[in-house]
């Protein structure tokens, strides 16, 4: 089960970049061109909001059947294995709090009515989190 868990996270996550990364990517654009936000931006925020709640749902069903359920009771080992910290610790928070950070700026995007201030606010918001998450990717562990 877990083999096949990892495969649909690293799927997801798929997705999540590339909707993440087109979303802010044409709301720059708007932003460049004076162009006003539209029901495709709304839309767009709305499928990242999606993707991203639904790879932190598997994410933590991975976390909590995978091998790494056991480390808790040792953390000090945890802290000092680069390897195990960045799967224990580093990812899953840093992952959490982009989900978080996505939810805020969707949240915050259906209460603003300009349109340069919903730019801005997913521009903030949504490019943060994929920050975030680009930087957090285990990418030197994803075949491993």
């Amino acid at each position: 089960m877990y083999p096949t868990i990892k495969t649909i996270h690293y799927t997801i996550m798929i997705f999540v970049l590339v909707m993440l990364l087109y979303t802010v990517a044409r709301t720059f654009v708007l932003k460049m061109n004076k162009k006003p936000f539209s029901s495709v931006e709304e839309k767009l925020t709305l499928i990242s909001l999606i993707l991203v709640h639904t790879q932190v749902l598997v994410g933590i069903v991975l976390y909590v059947t995978g091998p790494w359920t056991g480390m808790f009771s040792n953390m000090g080992e945890v802290m000092k294995d680069s390897y195990s910290r960045m799967i224990v610790i580093e990812h899953p928070l840093t992952m959490l709090i982009a989900a978080v950070l996505v939810t805020i700026g969707r949240s915050k995007l259906k209460r603003i009515t300009e349109s340069d201030k919903k730019i801005k606010n997913v521009l903030i918001f949504f490019g943060i989190a994929l920050l975030l998450i680009i930087i957090r990717i285990p990418w030197q562990y994803i075949n491993g």
